[in-house]
């Protein structure tokens, strides 16, 4: 097998075009997000996730911890992950901003929720979102900033080769 050639199993064993991306996402993909903490450090949490080509949106609840950290900081990193197979992966660092919140979930808030009930929960997803819309959340919008990193394949990027 030549090095321009990688059996199926091992991934494109290159970036994602941003076609891909937008397939890659468009499933029940978890986000990790990092925001900063009050004491400076790393704060990770797992969150679903909706990517538009442009911008990722997420709908924490309203105590959730990491919205008091982007309030004082909105610097953020979100990492999206298959953590087998060809470990696909998207990785970005960008501003949050929060475009509605804390309310009751209606407009785009509401149509994004409704997208992502089905997508991480399935036909079924509704019966968890109908109950919980009166329950207060915002909706954040993180915009990258900074070139998007993404890759499939288990074969190492040739930066990382001896060559």
């Amino acid at each position: 097998m030549s090095e321009t050639q990688h059996a199926e199993w091992m991934g494109k064993m290159r970036a994602l075009t941003p076609e891909e991306m937008i397939e890659f996402l468009a499933g029940p993909v978890v986000a990790r997000i990092a925001t900063i903490d009050e004491n400076g450090f790393p704060y990770i949490t797992p969150v679903w996730q909706e990517w538009d080509g442009e911008a990722m949106y997420i709908i924490p609840r309203e105590k959730t911890v990491f919205v008091k950290h982007l309030k004082a900081n909105p610097r953020v990193a979100v990492s999206c992950a298959l953590d087998s197979g060809t470990y696909t992966r998207v990785l970005m660092r960008g501003q949050a901003e929060i475009i509605f919140g804390p309310a009751r979930m209606e407009g785009k808030c509401l149509e994004i929720g409704q997208r992502m009930s089905v997508r991480y929960l399935g036909p079924r997803g509704p019966e968890y979102l109908v109950p919980t819309m009166d329950r207060p959340r915002y909706l954040v919008k993180v915009t990258p900033e900074h070139k998007i990193v993404s890759w499939d394949g288990v074969e190492w990027h040739e930066k990382y080769l001896n060559k």
